[in-house]
């Protein structure tokens, strides 16, 4: 009888996870988490030396030598730009979809990492902040992250964003 009672409650349960995510306060949270985690990581490879970051991004052992020096350079500044526009909301949904495109490839090196099995201590995604993960800990994570852009990409604007209030200047304006 009880193996009969959670699938009655399916269409009850995926209607009130369906409510929730479209509640205003939902996206915003999702909206500073995300890109609250960005920064951080894109903050602290910006504040290593080159060579450090260059490093990090060597010991995956997947990019040709003359893509390492160019993730390197630009990996950083993609994540502190995009972080910054989703906890600011602005353009909200096309850098949540650049969060969500940086997600998926994360998602994939990691898969391949572990396919090969590359052996990676401390991934490196946070510099060094001492927050060390292995590939399986960064897929999941980013996993779960890249699910955090739902509530964000369905609500598109909030009212605590940078988009809010340039809407509100246009149609009043």
């Amino acid at each position: 009888m009880s193996s009969s009672m959670p699938s009655s409650n399916l269409p009850e349960r995926r209607r009130a996870w369906r409510t929730l995510c479209t509640q205003p306060w939902v996206a915003v949270l999702m909206r500073l988490l995300v890109g609250g985690v960005f920064l951080l990581s894109g903050f602290s490879k910006v504040l290593l030396p080159h060579a450090e970051v260059v490093a990090l991004v060597q010991q995956y052992q997947v990019l040709p030598p003359w893509l390492v020096s160019l993730t390197a350079t630009v990996l950083p500044w993609l994540e502190v730009g995009s972080g910054a526009a989703l906890v600011c909301g602005f353009y909200t949904t096309p850098v949540a979809y650049l969060v969500g495109i940086q997600l998926l490839n994360f998602i994939a090196l990691m898969v391949v990492v572990l396919a090969t099995g590359v052996v990676i201590e401390d991934c490196g995604c946070f510099g060094k902040l001492g927050l060390h993960e292995t590939p399986l800990q960064v897929l999941i994570r980013d996993l779960v992250l890249l699910s955090m852009l739902g509530p964000i990409v369905y609500r598109q604007r909030d009212v605590l964003g940078i988009d809010a209030w340039s809407r509100e200047v246009t149609e009043h304006g």
